[in-house]
């Protein structure tokens, strides 16, 4: 005859896999974050942020000139020279319009 399994050997059969679960539920989380974080890394791309500054310098350029003097908070463009030297750069340099 077989002995009877006692309440002791059926918690410790089970108790692995729950810490195996514990453990997966966890340890996925963390793998996915650092898979994500590494794919941002390898994405990054100085020169595709250095294009948008430079948009975006051109889209303020043209809202400033579009409001009065009066009510510009900086002098920082003064005419519309100013915005179209920006673009030309930018399309020199980038080959593409802003």
């Amino acid at each position: 005859m077989k002995p009877t399994p006692s309440l002791e050997d059926s918690s410790a059969a089970v108790a692995p896999k729950k810490s195996r679960i514990a453990a997966w539920l966890i340890a996925l989380p963390v793998l996915i974050f650092a898979a994500l974080m590494l794919i941002g890394k390898f994405m990054d791309d100085p020169q595709r942020e250095q294009r948008w500054v430079e948009s975006e310098t051109i889209k303020i350029c043209w809202k400033q000139i579009a409001k009065p003097e009066a009510e510009r908070k900086t002098q920082e463009f003064h005419s519309q020279e100013d915005c179209d030297r920006l673009e030309l750069a930018f399309k020199q340099k980038y080959n593409e319009n802003p």
